[in-house]
């Protein structure tokens, strides 16, 4: 029943068939097939009602909803400004700033693709004015946006804790210091880069 079920997604996935669509016929094809397998509908329908029903998983819309409205009352702006008064006269400041806000605006959201969309918005035209290298403004928003997946609370984290029956809390806790690490091996790079290549600016 495995193989037809795994041959059966191919073939769908193959004819273009939508993947939720093709993980849904693949799955009930073989209750279909033989009424005797463990795996019937009512198994399937008992499973994904179980699997929603955790309080966790609540937190996935929250921190969407939270990413929504801290994107239109600008927080990653003020979160930049105030790292760029402290760091954006240094040498290479402020794509650092950007860096940091980053790392806190993911810790705030846990999306990385919210960090990058609404930090790089604000900071990809500010560094370019400063006469920054658009393509390095752009790679370096997208790749530090990244941050809020690494970085506690995290979207991720919290899906692979749901799927896996991992402590979401162990998770968190595990996160922090890979986050700091790659923050600080990002403002190292800028460091390097922007003195090697004479990409440093001053507010």
């Amino acid at each position: 029943m495995l193989g037809t079920m795994f041959g059966a997604f191919l073939v769908l996935m193959f004819l273009g068939v939508p993947i939720a669509g093709a993980m849904i016929t693949s799955t009930v094809l073989p209750t279909l097939m033989s009424a005797s397998f463990a795996g019937n509908v009512n198994f399937i329908m008992r499973a994904m009602v179980g699997g929603l029903d955790a309080i966790s998983i609540l937190a996935i819309p929250l921190f969407m909803l939270s990413g929504a409205i801290m994107a239109m009352g600008g927080i990653s702006g003020k979160l930049f400004d105030v790292f760029a008064v402290f760091i954006g006269k240094w040498k290479a400041g402020m794509p650092c700033a950007v860096v940091i806000t980053c790392l806190f605006y993911g810790a705030i959201s846990g999306s990385g693709p919210a960090t990058c969309a609404a930090v790089g918005g604000m900071c990809i035209p500010v560094l370019t004015a400063l006469g920054y290298d658009k393509v390095f403004a752009a790679a370096l928003v997208a790749t530090a946006g990244g941050l809020g997946v690494i970085i506690p609370p995290s979207i991720p984290y919290i899906s692979y804790g749901l799927v896996t029956g991992t402590s979401v809390g162990n998770l968190f806790l595990a996160g922090i210091l890979p986050g700091i690490l790659i923050a600080l091996a990002l403002i190292l790079y800028v460091n390097v880069y922007c003195r090697t290549k004479g990409e440093n600016r001053e507010v």
